[in-house]
């Protein structure tokens, strides 16, 4: 490989392992081994014996939940960042705009939610973004 080959791969290679780091950061899927059935517990039977699971099966689904969620997020930061014209993080994201305390008032025709007063020029900034993100209606 010439050199300028190989020093775009290994760009492209630190850019998708920077957003990997990112998800395990931001998200971090808790992935599991396998429980083991125990044949004996402190020298005798036990009464019951958990059946084992697909820990990889697991895993997988854990994984793919996490990425689909990082995707969700990494859009919704792109729009804020179009919103606010500043660059953003995951984490800032995150900390700012979606763990924000709302309440949610459900009367007989609709549903209201209630934003604390600190993430609510954040939703107005950036819900116009994700109505665009929409599409057209059926």
């Amino acid at each position: 490989m010439k050199g300028q080959a190989l020093l775009d791969h290994y760009r492209q290679r630190g850019k998708a392992e920077g957003h990997m780091g990112e998800l395990m950061d931001v998200l971090s899927p808790a992935l599991s081994s396998t429980n083991r059935a125990k044949t004996h517990l402190r020298g005798k039977k036990p009464k019951s014996v958990t059946p084992p699971i697909d820990a990889f099966a697991c895993n997988e689904v854990r994984l793919l939940v996490a990425m689909l969620a990082y995707q969700i997020m990494h859009v919704a930061r792109r729009a804020m960042a179009r919103a606010t014209k500043a660059p953003w993080s995951l984490r800032r994201l995150r900390e700012r705009v979606l763990r924000a305390g709302a309440r949610l008032i459900i009367s007989a025709r609709r549903m209201t939610l209630i934003l604390a007063a600190t993430a609510a020029p954040y939703w107005a900034a950036i819900w116009p973004q994700i109505q665009m993100l929409r599409g057209a209606d059926p």
